[in-house]
């Protein structure tokens, strides 16, 4: 056999390893993909109201239908029920304020990380390039903001 024979055969098997190690390493990755739904059973308690409910809420809003939520299936009397909408109309302020302030927090820990970041950078680079750096940043939130605006 000749060299360049012998060459051409063992470049193929190696490129052929290479590519079948990296479709079974990919496989392996995306294992995920076959995974089983997570069981919900170690919930303790049902949820206080129905999953999707703001949703669901504006289609039973524009049908007409009534929206039903887990308490009406034990069949409260109208003193429970209008409990019942209380506790539940609370539970919504108060969840609605949780995540604002959990949306603010969570803004406010991000921007100070972005600055972090980009003072980093700028360490790193020659005044007049941490200059320009800083004139393409102030450019690019200009952008975002106007975007956002529209």
């Amino acid at each position: 056999m000749e060299d360049g024979a012998r060459t051409r055969i063992a470049t193929a098997l190696i490129l052929a390893v290479v590519f079948t190690s990296g479709v079974l390493l990919g496989l392996a990755a995306d294992r995920g993909l076959w995974a089983e739904p997570p069981d919900s059973s170690f919930i303790v308690e049902p949820p206080l109201v129905e999953d999707g409910e703001e949703a669901e809420e504006e289609s039973a809003e524009e049908s007409g239908a009534e929206r039903r939520y887990i308490y009406h299936q034990v069949e409260p009397n109208e003193e429970q029920l209008a409990r019942i909408e209380t506790i539940v109309a609370e539970w919504r302020a108060r969840r609605e304020a949780y995540d604002d302030e959990s949306r603010a927090r969570w803004e406010a820990g991000r921007r100070e990380l972005t600055l972090e970041t980009r003072n980093a950078i700028k360490a790193v680079l020659s005044p007049e390039q941490a200059a320009e750096y800083q004139r393409l940043i102030e450019e690019w939130e200009a952008e975002r903001e106007a975007e956002r605006e529209k």
